[in-house]
């Protein structure tokens, strides 16, 4: 007997969608990384090692807060190829502008690293609440003039 399920088909003899293999916001991401401005140093202190990328406002979160509000789903590869063209159309300011991301070493970023520090993470948590981004991007600063003696 010829299993429908197995041709790639669902019930109705229509194409089967995809199930999504990762989190949504791991499409997301590839398909706008290529634009980030990414520096080669860290925004605060200057250092070339293990340099990450920071968005003030925290991708996932933001992603959660628009599916709700469109109501789109992304439950298969083809809601979320959909979805995130959409996405990135609507937030491309948020997701590529250097006012809204920031490149910092991982000792700036999560604490971690070449020793243990007060990093962004360690301070707003794992996915900083939107409502934060602009507190972050203090926090960077004064760190910044901190560490060039800039704070006096």
């Amino acid at each position: 007997m010829y299993n429908i399920l197995k041709s790639g088909k669902n019930i109705q003899g229509k194409p089967r969608m995809a199930e999504l293999k990762r989190l949504p916001i791991k499409y997301i991401r590839d398909k706008i990384k290529s634009q980030y401005p990414k520096s080669s140093e860290c925004f605060i202190c200057g250092s070339l090692e293990e340099i990450e990328f920071h968005h003030y406002n925290t991708l996932t979160l933001l992603l959660d807060k628009w599916l709700k509000v469109t109501k789109h789903s992304v439950d298969t590869v083809e809601q979320i190829e959909f979805v995130r063209d959409l996405f990135i159309d609507e937030f491309k300011e948020l997701l590529i502008s250097s006012e809204e991301t920031v490149t910092l070493c991982k000792f700036h970023h999560t604490g971690n690293g070449a020793g243990e520090g007060k990093g962004l993470h360690k301070i707003y948590g794992k996915a900083p609440a939107l409502i934060t981004a602009p507190k972050q991007k203090r926090w960077v600063q004064k760190q910044r003039d901190k560490y060039y003696g800039l704070d006096q």
